[in-house]
């Protein structure tokens, strides 16, 4: 589905009741997490986990954590968007980035560690809190890719923060290093599009030329 950048913002909304008999193709799917898995983050780290639940008595299960909202079970799948903490040591994520980016990008081993280096320098002298918030952010930057490349293809979402964090943690099974930001419900729209409220241009904006 081709539209305009302008088009995909205007239909993207908060969609708060899905129609629980349409679903999204796997095939469409897996080309939805693949675009968001390019999403940008600081440094590149790409400290985030995609949990993407299909399975009708998993979301049932995840309704109590999330407060019974109805997007839950209504929703094709829901993407429980996780920020990861697990950054240290040889299996952290920095340890795998830097062995990936050498790879990619064909750093030299002194380039590499010299990257190796200034990531560990710049995130790991982070208190556990500070890494936590840094990593979350990073999951919201992802969330929003997620809902704009979905919008484009017609397909609505809703973000939320409105769940209990551990409780979606203990059903799901994650490890404490993995920890639920955000949830996205995806699907297809069974409600009216409300009308959105903004502040004005000169409001939000300020130029200085």
């Amino acid at each position: 589905m081709d539209k305009s950048m302008k088009e995909v913002v205007e239909f993207r909304f908060a969609c708060k009741h899905f129609d629980a008999a349409k679903k999204i193709e796997d095939g469409v799917l897996h080309e939805l997490m693949d675009l968001t898995r390019l999403s940008p983050s600081s440094y590149g780290v790409q400290p985030w986990k995609f949990i993407v639940v299909t399975n009708e008595d998993l979301k049932k299960a995840l309704a109590p954590a999330c407060y019974n909202q109805p997007q839950i079970v209504e929703a094709s799948c829901v993407v429980v968007m996780c920020a990861r903490t697990d950054l240290a040591g040889d299996n952290g994520v920095l340890h795998h980035y830097v062995l990936k980016s050498k790879a990619d990008l064909g750093y030299s081993d002194e380039e590499s560690v010299s990257f190796g280096n200034m990531l560990s320098t710049s995130l790991l002298s982070k208190s556990s809190e500070e890494l936590k918030a840094w990593a979350q952010k990073q999951v919201y930057l992802a969330g929003m890719e997620l809902m704009l490349v979905a919008a484009e293809k017609g397909i609505d979402s809703c973000p939320m923060e409105g769940f209990e964090a551990a409780k979606v943690s203990e059903v799901l099974g994650l490890a404490k290093d993995i920890i639920p930001t955000l949830i996205v419900p995806l699907g297809y729209r069974n409600m009216e599009q409300p009308k959105k409220t903004r502040f004005d241009f000169d409001v939000v904006v300020e130029e200085r030329k």
